[in-house]
């Protein structure tokens, strides 16, 4: 062979930016292993990409950003430096191939590589801190197959993103577990009727000052066998990456607005974000109440903290419009997320619905108790009524009735059930009601507080 076509391959084998392994190399690296006669193929293989590294390219520029590149890799290279292989994937992903000696020294060395990334560069004559988020498969590249060991690591690496320093995650069966279930919820999402799949299920909101029904929340339920028991929050999720959010809001809003009528209630729905942001949503909403021929009353809109903050001024403009169509709009969750109250005073909201948390210690904790009760009147002076969420005794609920809280829901009142049986409980409250036309006492706690 010669030199010069040595000198071409060894060319193509490298990444022109930072002179480690290519993506094609690194392929063909595991594809060797996996049909090497060795019996050293138990590999830790990891991925690895940075976070923030857009926002370096996009305001210092990709010049800065190929330099900032290069630094990582050289700091990858000095982590390992006895690994097998080293490739920049692409962009700002890297990958390596450890031979695998214990669970504890592949932590040690993901951990190292997490340090070193985070350690600021100096870099154009300024400092540029980014983080790295690192995924680790474990296994035998003879086994399982390069391909696959690469897929786990990447299913770990996203596993790890989050962590506001960075962070490093191994796969294990339970990441297996739930990516065959995602898949079995994007096939069923894609394949079938949405009638055919999930259910509304609607649980009693419930007056705290005289006991009655007056709302309902539709709460999204699995029932065919490929995807029951799933959580819909993991169907929810799921539907966001999959971009089949939309139509799965679209039904959950026409079903929602049949059941209203039916029950000649209010039904609260909680909204993807990913839909609330939509710039049609306020006038796709308007086109539902019309074909439902429903009033704009007969629908509550729950938006949680994450909506109201990652855009404010869209999103104000958004509740606005919702609430001079007639549309109520609920604050959902509130504690469980950053929970300031700057956000009970920038937006006019008509509800707030707090978390089970704040009721937790009511009444075994004068300081609990007091902390319900200033948010109750907080919200009262903004003109908002309040919700308390995650009732789960009498007792709770005759506290938080004394303190003023206007609505009240939880298993103690009510679990959700089916429309059939909603609309059964409203009828036997109904039968033995004195009070022609009123919604009936909820049934949890025997009666009207």
């Amino acid at each position: 062979m010669s030199l010069e076509l040595a000198a071409l391959r060894t060319d193509l084998r490298r990444d022109q930016l930072t002179g480690h392994l290519n993506r094609l190399a690194f392929t063909a690296s595991l594809t060797e292993l996996a049909r090497s006669d060795s019996r050293d193929t138990l590999i830790s293989l990891f991925f690895f990409d940075l976070n923030r590294f857009k926002e370096v390219n996009d305001t210092l520029g990709h010049d800065v950003g190929d330099e900032l590149l290069c630094a990582v890799g050289s700091r990858a290279a000095q982590v390992f430096s006895d690994g097998l292989a080293l490739a920049r994937l692409g962009g700002d992903e890297f990958a390596a191939i450890v031979p695998y000696g214990e669970e504890a020294s592949t932590r040690a060395l993901a951990q190292r590589l997490v340090d070193a990334i985070a350690e600021p560069f100096q870099l154009c004559g300024r400092w540029i801190e980014v983080t790295a988020s690192v995924g680790v498969a474990i296994g035998d590249a003879a086994v399982q197959g390069g391909e696959e060991l690469l897929r786990r690591a990447d299913l770990a690496m996203y596993e790890a993103k989050g962590q506001p320093r960075g962070g490093y995650h191994i796969f294990d069966d339970l990441l297996s577990n739930r990516q065959i279930r995602e898949n079995a919820v994007r096939r069923e999402l894609a394949t079938a009727s949405l009638d055919d799949r999930f259910a509304l299920y609607y649980q009693p909101i419930v007056n705290a000052r005289t006991g009655l029904i007056e709302k309902a929340e539709a709460l999204l339920r699995s029932q065919d066998h490929g995807v029951s028991g799933i959580p819909a929050s993991l169907v929810v999720s799921v539907a966001e990456d999959s971009g089949q959010i939309v139509a799965l809001t679209d039904w959950t809003i026409d079903s929602a607005l049949r059941a209203a009528d039916q029950l000649n209630m209010p039904v609260a729905i909680n909204l993807s974000p990913a839909y609330f942001r939509r710039a049609d949503f306020a006038n796709k909403l308007v086109d539902r109440l019309i074909e439902a021929r429903c009033a704009p009353s007969a629908l509550i809109v729950e938006v949680t903290e994450g909506v109201l903050i990652a855009d404010v001024k869209q999103a104000r403009e958004t509740i606005d419009h919702l609430r001079a169509i007639g549309i109520e709009v609920w604050l959902d969750d509130f504690g469980t997320g950053y929970s300031s109250l700057s956000y009970l005073q920038s937006f006019d909201l008509d509800g707030v619905k707090l978390d089970r948390s704040f009721i937790q210690e009511v009444g075994r904790s004068e300081k609990a108790a007091r902390i319900v009760r200033a948010m109750i009147e907080f919200s009262h002076s903004l003109g908002m009524k309040t919700v308390v969420e995650g009732i789960e005794s009498e007792w709770q609920a005759r506290i938080l009735q004394l303190q003023g809280c206007d609505y009240l829901q939880g298993y103690e009142l009510g679990v959700p059930m089916p429309i059939t049986e909603f609309a059964e409980l409203l009828q036997r409250g109904s039968n033995t009601s004195s009070h022609h036309g009123e919604p009936p006492p909820a049934a949890g706690i025997g009666g009207r507080l």
